[in-house]
């Protein structure tokens, strides 16, 4: 009896599961994360349609309640479709109300950010296929050590409000974001190869959207500081 194994400690208590007659494949964790994109598009865009409907506390509640989704799809493997629809729905209000504010700014720069965020995805994905970046322990402690930095960096901005240290915590975090695409890849990769059951499919894709979301915004804050300078 073959239990999964993963050097990613966020992922390790969720993949507690044994392979099943039903194995999970690459072709059902595409589906899943390009259904909760297509989610996550649909609501975002009512948000922005329906934005001098929605009070003011939407974007607050919308925020928790993604958050907590997030969190419960990671580690309760059996209710993960609920909880990443539910992630997908919120989250989408989230990014669509973002967006309009940074389009309202920067005219053209959601298109610009959603492009380099498919740009990045597939360029990691032929990267990670090409076994150029090995997914292991010392990679995923690498990145544990980098978010705690970046955390400890972002509270160290809240007080000092300093602009250099702002660009560093967007560009680092933005790499970060990246980085974290190869271990969601490696976990995907596991999980397929040991056969586990098909439902892991729904851990899987909302960790990979939970990444592409973050890398998104990264990549928003980025052009936004770049356009800003540009003026």
């Amino acid at each position: 009896m073959r239990f999964f194994r993963t050097s990613n400690p966020i992922y390790r208590s969720a993949f507690r599961t044994e392979a099943s007659a039903q194995p999970v494949t690459y072709t059902s964790v595409a589906g899943k994360t390009v259904l909760l994109v297509v989610i996550t598009a649909i609501t975002g865009t009512l948000g922005v349609v329906y934005i001098q409907f929605l009070p003011s506390w939407t974007i607050f509640a919308a925020v928790g309640i993604a958050f907590v989704s997030s969190l419960l799809g990671l580690f309760i493997p059996k209710a993960a479709a609920f909880f990443s629809i539910l992630y997908a729905a919120t989250e989408g209000i989230v990014l669509g109300l973002i967006s309009f504010m940074f389009e309202a700014s920067y005219q053209g720069i959601v298109l610009t950010a959603v492009s380099t965020t498919v740009i990045v995805l597939l360029v990691m994905m032929i990267l990670f296929s090409m076994n150029i970046v090995k997914v292991g322990q010392g990679f995923t402690s690498f990145l544990v050590v980098a978010m705690i930095t970046m955390i400890v960096m972002s509270i160290v901005l809240v007080f000092t409000a300093s602009p250099s240290l702002y660009y560093l915590v967007c560009i680092l975090s933005a790499i970060l974001a990246t980085l974290y695409l190869f271990l969601d890849f490696s976990n995907i990769q596991r999980c397929v190869e040991q056969g586990l059951d098909h439902r892991v499919g729904w851990t899987l894709a909302l960790g990979l959207m939970v990444s592409l979301v973050w890398l998104y915004i990264e990549i928003l804050r980025l052009l936004a500081i770049f356009a800003g300078r540009r003026r």
